[in-house]
């Protein structure tokens, strides 16, 4: 399912409380300011402009920037906690606001969320922005209906639109570094390959640096630049994000899953683990699974 339509004018202001993994969404009508923690500045949006709010972060959403804001869940959902048809705020209902919401199942990956901004702005007079709109608008007439396939082909458009998104902000200046730009630089590249066909290896930043054809001082201080993170936390994420979802999916034993990612012994283990999620495997293992990659309603 698509996020509820949002209709705004006048003077508005809505809190969101993060409740989703990634929302990307389109102004369709009007305009409005953006406003997310862990960015500095507030981003003006306008009509045919894509935005997306990386990571369960709390932000806003409003006509300018004085209006305090009210919080979004009651304008979005009913009191029994059911879906609005169409979120409205306001009056006059100069702007139109419509997307998609992620939640994604295991826990969002950490590196994902490590390596992109807070908020990612795709504007209206980006070259492939049409492409993108496009896929939010098929997104939306898909779920308006029950059709043979409909579950499959929302999950298909769901991906295609993240992936549009993210490509095209690889384009832009604010986008020129990240995983996606790394995998695609000739030096970078090959090291990455590398670290992901065998991420049981001991990598030293020396290694991926003789891969990369650079000394390793250039190798670490590109990588951090372009990527975001040093290599050794990069690879870090890499192996944690592997263990969660083998905790998810398989029935090993955590020494055995420790093993698969590289770590001689299961404290070892435990400890990195705890340092990028934040409780024990064990813990993890037991813990009810987020709903598998969803289209969500929530605010």
């Amino acid at each position: 399912m698509c996020t509820t339509p949002l209709q705004a004018g006048g003077q508005w202001a809505l809190a969101f409380d993060g409740r989703l993994d990634l929302r990307i969404e389109k102004v369709v009508t009007g305009g409005c300011w953006v406003v997310v923690e862990g960015r500095d500045e507030p981003l003006r949006v306008e009509q045919g402009d894509c935005y997306v709010v990386v990571g369960r972060r709390r932000y806003r959403l409003a006509s300018d920037l004085d209006t305090d804001p009210v919080p979004a869940y009651p304008v979005y959902r009913t009191p029994d906690g059911a879906p609005r048809k169409v979120a409205q705020v306001g009056e006059g209902w100069d702007t139109t606001i419509t997307g998609a919401g992620f939640i994604f199942d295991p826990d969002p990956a950490p590196l994902l969320f490590d390596v992109l901004p807070p908020l990612i702005h795709v504007s209206a007079a980006l070259e492939r922005a049409p492409v993108l709109r496009t896929t939010l608008c098929l997104l939306a007439h898909e779920s308006q209906g029950e059709w043979l396939g409909q579950p499959a082909m929302m999950n298909r458009l769901a991906h295609m639109l993240l992936l549009q998104a993210l490509r095209e902000h690889t384009g832009t200046a604010e986008g020129s570094g990240g995983l996606l730009a790394a995998s695609l630089h000739p030096q970078l590249g090959a090291a990455l390959r590398a670290l992901h066909t065998d991420i049981t290896q001991p990598w030293s930043v020396a290694d991926l640096a003789g891969i990369a054809g650079l000394s390793r001082s250039t190798f670490s201080l590109k990588f951090r630049t372009t990527v975001g993170l040093p290599p050794v936390d990069y690879l870090l994420r890499v192996r944690m994000h592997a263990a969660a979802r083998a905790l998810r999916e398989t029935d090993h034993t955590v020494a055995v899953i420790a093993a698969s990612v590289g770590y001689g012994t299961e404290s070892a283990f435990s400890v990195a683990f705890k340092r990028v999620y934040g409780i024990s495997p064990s813990e993890y293992r037991l813990r009810p699974p987020a709903r598998r990659i969803e289209l969500g309603q929530a605010s």
